[in-house]
């Protein structure tokens, strides 16, 4: 019985891409299971807070950006006015944090603080929020 050359050719061809192939898959294999690559799982109320931090910064914003625009807003704003026991009006100019409060007798009094060190404002108001994304979420 005769092989012609080209069918022992191929034979051969085969073999070594089945060959290299093999040694691709078994560095792969390797790579994924070395100690140096890290893994980040999150537990359900890990991922829970982080979706929490994200809504409140977003409503934050939206708050100082425009003032309160839904339900959720102004729920929100009128938690922090209560607390201060003014009306407060929140404005963003430059690098300043502008904030109106109208007293008992209809006067405006404008103050501001720098966004470098947001004071108690800013800080309760990321409170609020997140306690009324906590709330909402449980809903």
């Amino acid at each position: 019985m005769q092989i012609p050359n080209h069918q022992v050719h191929n034979v051969l061809k085969v073999y070594s891409k089945q060959l290299s192939q093999a040694r691709v898959m078994e560095r792969k294999k390797v790579l994924s299971q070395q100690p140096g690559e890290d893994k980040i799982t999150l537990s359900a109320a890990g991922k829970r807070q982080a979706l929490i931090e994200k809504v409140a910064a977003d409503i934050v914003e939206r708050i100082t950006q425009s003032g309160p625009q839904d339900n959720v807003d102004q729920e929100i704003m009128d938690k922090l006015e209560d607390e201060f026991g003014q009306p407060i009006d929140f404005n963003q100019k430059d690098n300043n944090f502008v904030f109106n409060v109208i007293d008992k007798n209809n006067e405006k009094t404008t103050t501001a603080f720098q966004m470098d060190d947001p004071g108690y404002f800013m800080n309760r108001l990321e409170q609020l929020a997140k306690e009324a994304v906590d709330k909402n979420m449980e809903l």
